[in-house]
């Protein structure tokens, strides 16, 4: 087989799986073949992936993009495609999460032939997006991306959940518009779609068509921009996310806020304003950081919380990236950036997404999303036959690592991203962030403990083993991530730049530098969450919540 074929079957496999899931459709009444098909479908497009990413790892190594026209059509003509390290990374990042989201969902729903299809889809279109290197192909993958969200959302049941989902699909589809004219405007000038012919295209116009490829691409940033939630862009997030089943909650905080970002960076390498857009870019990522915390701690649900922190933590990618992109992957500063926004992507995912799935489970057995009433939640989780604490565990986890506390993998990522910044102001506002979200988490660590007394709460059983083998599997790869911290920045290092040394980055974060610098944050959250027990502080929290 050819290399193009292994690319193509991270996109095409999904569907396939898909295809065959939606046959259990035709045996509704006969459950044993139908769950037959489902599985069957979902282990075809979740699992046969990871062989062919596996094959292609020594040509990513080695610096071998895989690049082509898709159906052998003439170049301008067919849609163009690159698969190289980053896609590599991006790939491995959404087939994670996925395989946790989806063995997760088997026990706390939404489940079923169509659910596992439009789920499918939807990790299709992820696998499409971040090779694609034609405009017009990645406003569809985009779309499509969105439109599965819009309808996995409702799946939930839970009241206002439709209007959550139509709301993102307004806003998505306003912002796609935008992203629309930007393309426009573009091939208007230079009559091309594919990233190679525009770039060629770019370097033949005057100066006043330059005015015309700057406001298009400002049309493109933008559209992004809003479907990465950054701060003032994030309206749409808090709701989609805290509304959405628990599973679903995984994906889109971890996976699909993330690959449209990454996904920019090769359209950003188009123009000579590249850099400027990302220094723009880095600003608001660490604005985002630091006032979506902010908002976080004021949230009274449990997964409006979590969904303000997923904001925050992109914030740290966005920044990050953007200035990766304004210093250049070429230098030591830029490619540190871009390993440590990945890492933090990847690494972001899995604790977000075992946040998302733990606090699930306890919602889902104590009927309680407030986080203020909810208290005991491990004795109630233990009343009906979780005997050892595998929620509360996996939870500490996830918070110890969105905390940036070690040996977990958000300290690792959090440290690469924050060693490289030390000269900027942007360096102050994500420590703030990281100090605030250390207050969040332990006003959210208060579900599982004792209060002054149980609030009668609805409780009820739920299948807990599909669901620990998920938080289970993502609480390992948070550790591992921690533990291997060296092994990982190498590999991620290669895959984006195949001439890395690994020089450029500190050779330990396990510094006293580092350490002291986490102690302090530990205690500066601390002192935090201990004031929002003060009047004063309550009272202006509650005024940010309303």
């Amino acid at each position: 087989m050819k290399a193009e074929d292994f690319v193509f079957a991270t996109i095409m496999l999904p569907l396939l799986g898909a295809s065959i899931a939606l046959l259990g459709k035709l045996f509704h009444s006969r459950r044993t073949l139908a769950k037959f098909f489902e599985y069957s479908g979902a282990m075809i497009g979740l699992l046969l992936p990871w062989v062919a990413l596996i094959l292609l790892v020594p040509r990513m190594l080695e610096g071998q993009a895989v690049t082509g026209i898709v159906g052998s059509w003439y170049s301008g003509v067919g849609i163009s495609f690159r698969f190289d390290g980053l896609a590599w990374l991006i790939q491995i990042l959404g087939y994670t999460i996925g395989i946790a989201a989806w063995i997760y969902s088997l026990g706390g729903g939404p489940r079923g032939p169509a659910f596992t299809a439009i789920f499918l889809i939807q990790t299709a279109a992820l696998s499409a997006t971040i090779i694609t290197t034609d405009l017009f192909n990645l406003f569809v993958c985009l779309e499509v991306m969105g439109i599965t969200s819009y309808v996995l959302i409702p799946t939930s049941k839970k009241p206002g959940a439709s209007l959550a989902a139509f709301s993102y699909l307004m806003v998505s589809a306003s912002a796609m518009v935008f992203f629309l004219i930007g393309i426009y405007g573009i091939y208007r000038l230079t009559g091309a779609l594919s990233y190679e012919a525009i770039a060629e295209g770019l370097q033949m116009i005057t100066d006043r068509e330059r005015l015309v490829a700057l406001m298009s691409f400002a049309l493109m940033v933008s559209a992004v921009a809003i479907r990465v939630a950054v701060m003032p862009l994030y309206g749409w997030l808090p709701d989609a996310h805290a509304l959405a089943p628990h599973a679903v909650s995984a994906v889109l905080s971890g996976v699909l806020i993330k690959t449209p970002l990454f996904a920019l960076a090769r359209v950003l390498g188009l123009f000579s304003g590249g850099p400027d857009v990302g220094q723009l870019m880095s600003i608001a990522g660490g604005i985002t950081a630091l006032v979506a915390v902010i908002i976080a701690l004021s949230q009274k649900d449990v997964k409006q919380l979590l969904a303000y922190h997923s904001i925050s933590q992109i914030g740290y990618v966005v920044a990050a990236w953007g200035m990766a992109i304004q210093y250049g992957l070429h230098t030591s500063v830029g490619l540190s950036l871009m390993i440590g926004a990945y890492l933090h992507a990847l690494f972001h995912a899995l604790f977000k997404g075992l946040l998302f799935l733990s606090v699930g489970t306890t919602i889902d057995v104590t009927g309680e999303r407030n986080v203020y009433v909810l208290r005991n939640g491990a004795k109630h989780l233990r009343s009906v036959g979780e005997r050892f604490p595998v929620t509360c565990i996996t939870f500490l986890i996830g918070a110890l690592a969105i905390s940036a506390l070690p040996p977990m993998n958000g300290f690792v990522s959090k440290n690469v991203i924050t060693y490289a910044m030390k000269s900027s102001y942007l360096y102050y506002l994500l420590v703030a962030a990281g100090a605030g979200t250390v207050a969040s988490f332990i006003k959210l660590s208060r579900i599982f403990f004792g209060g002054k007394g149980d609030v009668k709460l609805r409780i009820k059983r739920v299948r807990f083993p599909l669901r620990w083998t998920a938080q289970v599997f993502l609480a390992l790869l948070c550790i591992t991530g921690g533990l291997f911290t060296s092994q990982v920045m190498q590999f991620v290092g290669r895959l984006i730049q195949p001439e890395f040394n690994g020089s450029i980055i500190t050779p330990s974060l396990y510094t006293a530098d580092n350490l002291l610098k986490t102690l302090w944050t530990t205690c500066a959250g601390l002192l935090i969450y201990l004031s929002t027990h003060t009047k004063f502080v309550s009272r202006i929290l509650a005024v940010i919540r309303t």
